[in-house]
């Protein structure tokens, strides 16, 4: 009986091994394709900053470890012609200047990225720029570069 009793145990264990390893693992619904889509718009760590200091005038975003990051209370507002400008969460006025980014040299196009609370800029996937991206605000008519992406 109670040999009977170890075998039927035994068997039901091995059993359930046998159950368990043979399932396989969860896939993850990201392709390769759609991960290299979603890294191409990930804001990124500018490969050089262009200025020692941000103008005054860009009160509501900070350069911290060569990223451009809103300071808190401050959005993100999108212009036209690919810009965008910052403004306050509370009252919603924009400040003064806007962002937008080139093409550093040669042909093709770079976009303006902003997730979450980071701003930089991309090479266009239609019509990518053929060097660097440069981020540029513009204030007052007077344009600045401030780092090269």
């Amino acid at each position: 009986m109670r040999r009977m009793l170890l075998v039927i145990v035994g068997a039901m264990v091995l059993t359930m091994f046998g159950f368990v390893g043979s399932q396989s693992p969860p896939t993850t619904p990201q392709t390769s394709q759609t991960a290299a889509e979603s890294a191409e718009m990930r804001p990124a760590k500018a490969k050089k900053i262009l200025v020692k200091r941000l103008p005054v005038a860009l009160e509501g975003i900070v350069v911290e470890g060569g990223k451009f990051k809103l300071k808190p209370g401050y959005k993100f507002v999108p212009q036209t012609d690919n810009k965008m400008s910052i403004a306050m969460k509370a009252g919603g006025y924009g400040v003064k200047g806007s962002f937008s980014c080139e093409c550093q040299i040669g042909k093709g196009g770079c976009s303006i990225v902003t997730i979450d609370d980071m701003l930089s800029c991309n090479r266009n996937k239609e019509t990518p720029c053929s060097n660097h991206c440069l981020l540029i605000t513009t204030i007052d008519g007077n344009s600045t570069k401030l780092a090269i992406f």
